[in-house]
């Protein structure tokens, strides 16, 4: 749960445990293989490294690649967001809201492979070796993040949470691997509460995509997918 302070209405505590409960049953059959969205019927677990989950092609077995084109990050909100947010947002909150976090996960995924690999990023599909197609899921963010802010002020250590959901296939479409993290921003032990603005929001989940990035570098240079990056 979100370390936020904000006015709420008192709940019996006979409520609250039931929730706790129903809350940890839904988070436990969300994280079964089984459930995942996979991108394609012959993708097999693999060892995830510092993913929760990563599948491959059933030779189990990543080809070597150097040049990528990356589509556009597609993200979409959770649904417990837009739920608990259904009087407040408007269509054009949605709007920026998935094209600022798709285009700040791009830029983390461009930046982060050049820096940490020695994959070139091209900008047409056609001539690269791979194409990653990112996508933003069950993005949450604890404070609204709106046009016209409410009357509230939220304070928080972590701003949200979202899974992050990687699919690398050929140019032809062939799906050769998928790799999906659900993850919390990064709070830090004993800090202060922060009064959540789009600034923060921004900021924190821009280094949990960074982070994403880094572990997505790692797994595939320790797989001898890509080269390394030069000096």
């Amino acid at each position: 749960m979100p370390s936020v302070l904000k006015r709420v209405r008192r709940t019996p505590l006979l409520g609250r445990a039931l929730t706790l409960v129903l809350a940890t049953l839904w988070l436990a059959g969300c994280t079964s293989p089984s459930s995942l969205p996979l991108a394609d019927d012959h993708l097999r677990s693999a060892e995830p490294g510092n993913f929760d989950h990563v599948f491959v092609a059933e030779d189990k077995r990543l080809p070597q690649f150097s040049t990528v084109f990356i589509e556009p990050a597609t993200v979409a909100l959770s649904d417990y967001w837009l739920r608990e947010r259904r009087t407040e947002y408007t269509q054009r909150d949605l709007d920026r809201i998935q094209e600022d976090y798709g285009r700040y996960l791009n830029e983390a995924l461009s930046e982060g492979l050049s820096e940490e690999t020695g994959l070139k990023i091209v900008e047409d599909r056609t001539s690269a070796d791979m194409v990653f197609r990112p996508r933003l899921r069950n993005l949450n963010i604890y404070a609204p993040d709106l046009s016209v802010p409410g009357n509230n002020r939220y304070y928080t250590r972590e701003v949200g949470n979202a899974t992050f959901d990687l699919v690398i296939e050929e140019p032809n479409g062939k799906v050769l691997a998928q790799f999906i993290d659900h993850r919390e921003t990064q709070g830090f032990a004993g800090q202060d509460l922060e009064w959540t603005t789009r600034a923060t929001n921004y900021r924190q989940f821009s280094r949990l995509m960074e982070r994403w990035t880094s572990n997505l570098s790692s797994y595939l240079l320790i797989a001898n997918a890509v080269p390394p990056a030069t000096e």
